[in-house]
């Protein structure tokens, strides 16, 4: 299968033939790194694709992208327009702008499609490829740079992809100056370790709103943790006292995820083993 794309840039820049040799050459290779990435996600890493320059005008590109398939995926190719890939593309576009370049708070799969909620706890749903393509390191990093990093170069204002047939240019999708930040590579948290661990902590706060985030020291240090025991919350509500300097003896689940290049750790109290009220704690010394 062989269709032609083209991605074009508009702005000042392009007006005055600004636009240098080495911009525009980092732009196309970066354009079809993002291509390529998109066939994989649509069809698989069965698929093999590549990209060839056909043709360069005044701030657009064309492009031939090549894809070979075999075996029982070789009939995904029977059309010579790949809808699939197209839709892949136009709904990542899509993703990344409703995203606003944070990572999701949310993903609920949905069979073929997924559901996508954001930080401002709006709700998208879009196709799996879609978010595969978003969420893909080669992906994500060439759309950085054709897309997000272009947009940044003064006097480039948009940019955009079309299917091109001939003089006629179908755009599919595009994106504004004032969008650039949006299309970046979505680092979102991947667990590392998980353990539990039995310990006796010193209430220096609690919290019941927000999660229960409550404040703990383990004697070295300060930290919050989330109190999912809810028999201990009960017994609270009930009226059993407690406060800052008492001593409780919990079961803790630490874990430890990365984000890109850092590391964090989240605690969680999942059981409360034993209350000593700081007014009858034994005297040591």
């Amino acid at each position: 299968m062989q269709t032609r794309l083209q991605l074009r840039y508009g702005g000042p820049a392009v007006d005055q033939g600004r636009m240098d040799v080495y911009t525009a050459s980092s732009n196309m290779i970066a354009f079809s790194e993002f291509m390529v990435a998109a066939v994989k996600a649509t069809y698989g890493n069965e698929a093999e694709a590549r990209a060839e320059v056909a043709g360069y005008g005044k701030g657009s590109f064309l492009t031939d992208i090549w894809v070979t398939v075999g075996g029982p995926l070789a009939t995904l190719f029977s059309s010579d327009i790949p809808k699939n890939l197209f839709e892949c593309v136009k709904e990542a576009f899509k993703l990344w702008k409703f995203l606003r370049g944070g990572p999701p708070k949310d993903i609920q799969s949905l069979g073929p499609m997924v559901s996508v909620t954001n930080n401002d706890g709006q709700i998208i749903q879009v196709q799996t490829s879609a978010l595969t393509l978003v969420l893909s390191d080669k992906g994500s990093d060439a759309v950085s740079r054709f897309v997000g990093a272009a947009l940044h170069t003064e006097g480039i204002e948009e940019v955009s992809i079309g299917l091109s047939d001939g003089d006629i240019t179908e755009e599919l999708v595009s994106a504004k100056r004032d969008e650039s930040a949006y299309f970046r590579p979505i680092d979102i948290e991947k667990p590392v370790s998980e353990f539990a661990a039995e310990m006796s902590l010193v209430i220096e706060s609690a919290v019941f709103k927000d999660g229960n985030q409550w404040r703990f020291s383990d004697g070295s240090t300060s930290f919050s943790a989330v109190l999912e025991d809810q028999a201990f919350l009960q017994r609270i509500e009930e009226g059993e006292r407690f406060g800052k300097g008492d001593i409780l003896r919990v079961r803790v689940r630490i874990s430890q995820s990365s984000s890109g290049t850092k590391l964090s750790v989240k605690r969680a109290v999942t059981e409360v083993i034993e209350h000593q009220d700081r007014k009858f704690q034994p005297v040591l010394f």
